[in-house]
């Protein structure tokens, strides 16, 4: 059996929240992060269970748009993230940016450069920035060059962490080590996008990052078969 994967803590944005009387949570991406099909999304996982554990004291915002690519999130950085004034933000970009054909497609040294100016300017609002990963797609019925991207992009996100300082949630290493009948047939809604049961398991990998017990959710029974399905690939 594979070793599980070690999952480190974000003290950084556990201090921020045990310290603020108040804060905003901007959750700022594309269709990964937008609310765009009925049922339980990441961002409700993470939002139940910070209030289980800290109660009321946060607001969560959700600045997803549907085929952003960072140049798009840029735009709207303003509007959609600094207006909040927010405490902690959590970007996921790539899925767009790594698309080869125009206009969406962003190089990959502008697409790194672009990851910078938005921690940048997370950090210029004295708020926590996250960078995130897009979970593992489904590789056999994406465009073959497009996933060539999708993997190359997913590590450019990985070196802007490293080189920024930034913590990352690798939500593509934990999906990678999920069975692969178990990732295509019941985490995947399509080739590039999670179906409920993939989104409650981000959510719940988000949460352990946040050293936050998902089943101290309230109700959280349609949260257990992500919850043991965690258990299973990650410590």
């Amino acid at each position: 059996m594979a070793e599980k994967i070690a999952t480190p803590v974000c003290r950084e944005a556990v201090e921020k929240i045990r310290n603020s009387r108040y804060f905003n949570i901007v959750v700022f991406g594309a269709s990964n992060t937008e609310r765009h099909i009925p049922g339980t999304h990441w961002s409700d996982v993470l939002e139940l269970g910070i209030r289980a554990a800290y109660g009321r004291k946060f607001h969560l915002i959700n600045a997803g748009e549907c085929g952003n690519n960072t140049r798009e999130g840029l735009a709207r950085f303003d509007r959609d993230v600094a207006a909040f004034s927010p405490g902690i933000v959590i970007v996921t970009f790539a899925g767009n940016d790594c698309n080869p054909l125009p206009p969406k497609h962003v190089p990959a040294e502008e697409f790194a450069r672009n990851l910078d100016l938005i921690v940048e300017k997370i950090r210029g609002l004295g708020a926590v920035p996250i960078l995130q990963t897009y979970y593992k797609p489904h590789y056999v019925g994406m465009d073959p060059r497009r996933g060539e991207l999708y993997a190359e992009y997913m590590e450019i996100i990985r070196e802007t962490a490293a080189r920024s300082g930034v913590f990352l949630v690798d939500q593509y290493r934990y999906f990678d080590a999920v069975p692969e009948e178990t990732h295509l047939y019941k985490l995947m809604r399509n080739a590039m996008h999670v179906n409920e049961y993939g989104n409650t398991l981000m959510g719940v990998i988000l949460l352990h990052h946040l050293a936050i017990d998902p089943r101290s959710i309230a109700c959280c029974e349609s949260l257990l078969p992500a919850i043991d399905l965690y258990g299973r690939i990650a410590r």
